[in-house]
């Protein structure tokens, strides 16, 4: 697919930030990408500035949640080049995510043909790290219909945004927070849409978030519906657990997604000779496993969050649970700096999984 340009006149000048005091979110670049959808296939690729774009009231996604996202990062090399980190697992994934969502297909290769050319054109924006620029490709039926039915017009677009730490406050390095168990809310379930990166899944999760929030917290242990109420993931995450020297995370069952960090960690916990596991504890087997000592970190991770320690369990009754020393573990941190390491181009790439979009000039 060919990729039309109209690039801004006078493009604001990037601003001259702390790397490490970047707010998660809202600073978006100048330009963006876009494509429209109709009468079975995709047209009018191109890169634009920035701007609202116009939506029927009636268009599906506004009433039915047909929309879908994918969320990664590009980040700034020693060599003043930038490099995105597997991103063809993204595109897989929102191409799955479209599928389950009964929206059309989107060629991978389109995908990453897009985010590549959107990144090259706004690469003045990409921070030094720890900074990075996160990368947002997003697909909305825009149909007006007002009826259950998958539309036949869709748009694919993708923005970008200088990024800092996704857990305000948060010094350099792993990390640690504090989470809400979530009993009284549950956020999948097996045949729902848990395993799809679709809007309606996090629109539920709001309201407990909220509450987390309110509390002191910085995210929300989900757990599943069966009577053992066993861990599933975070409300943007997924969650690992260290028992016993072993690295512990939830099988992907249907019900959580599979993350593109989630898959990093774990290949990189068994390449330093770790033993991993995918095991979903019941809470009350989690517990115990905490307060035995047995259980000695816990670890969220995804893209935004990347890979931060998990210090304090709260409970909706109040009750609180320290998990291990309270500060990010020794296999916490190994991890964090192996994988930033690999992402930031400080580390060789043993597994290939850096890809530079713009070469160095250093």
């Amino acid at each position: 697919m060919q990729i039309a340009k109209q690039l801004s006149s006078a493009p604001r000048l990037p601003e001259t930030l702390d790397p490490g005091k970047i707010g998660f979110g809202k600073n978006f670049t100048p330009h963006y990408f876009t494509a429209e959808y109709r009468d079975g296939g995709w047209h009018e690729a191109q890169i634009v500035p920035l701007e609202p774009f116009a939506m029927h009231p009636g268009a599906l996604c506004l009433h039915y949640a047909q929309e879908i996202f994918e969320g990664l990062k590009a980040y700034r090399q020693p060599d003043g080049g930038i490099a995105l980190f597997r991103p063809e697992k993204n595109a897989r994934r929102f191409r799955q995510s479209a599928e389950r969502m009964s929206m059309p297909e989107l060629d991978e290769q389109i995908f990453l043909d897009a985010v590549r050319e959107l990144v090259a054109t706004e690469q003045a924006w990409v921070p030094d790290g720890p900074g990075t620029l996160y990368i947002r490709p997003t697909m909305v039926a825009m149909e007006p219909h007002i009826g259950v039915t998958s539309a036949k017009q869709y748009k694919f677009f993708v923005v970008t945004l200088q990024a800092g730490n996704y857990f305000a406050g948060q010094a350099a390095g792993p990390g640690a927070v504090e989470v809400l168990v979530s009993e009284s809310m549950v956020r999948a379930w097996p045949g729902g849409t848990g395993a799809a990166k679709t809007a309606a899944n996090y629109a539920m999760t709001l309201q407990i978030t909220a509450h987390a929030y309110a509390i002191g917290c910085n995210q929300v242990l989900f757990l599943d519906s069966s009577p053992e109420h066993r861990v599933e993931e975070l409300g943007g995450m997924n969650v690992l657990f260290v028992e016993n020297g072993t690295l512990v995370t939830p099988p992907l069952s249907g019900t959580i997604l599979a993350g593109v960090t989630r898959d990093s960690v774990l290949a990189l916990a068994a390449a330093q000779g770790m033993a991993v596991r995918e095991y979903a504890y019941g809470l009350k087997e989690l517990v115990a496993g905490i307060e035995s000592g047995a259980i000695t970190e816990m670890i969220a991770c995804g893209t935004a969050a990347v890979v931060t320690g998990i210090r304090t369990l709260r409970f909706e009754d109040g009750r609180r649970l320290n998990v291990g020393a309270g500060a990010p573990g020794p296999m916490t941190s190994l991890l964090f700096d192996k994988l930033q390491g690999i992402q930031f181009g400080k580390l060789a790439d043993p597994f290939g999984w850096r890809q530079v979009v713009v070469a160095g000039t250093k």
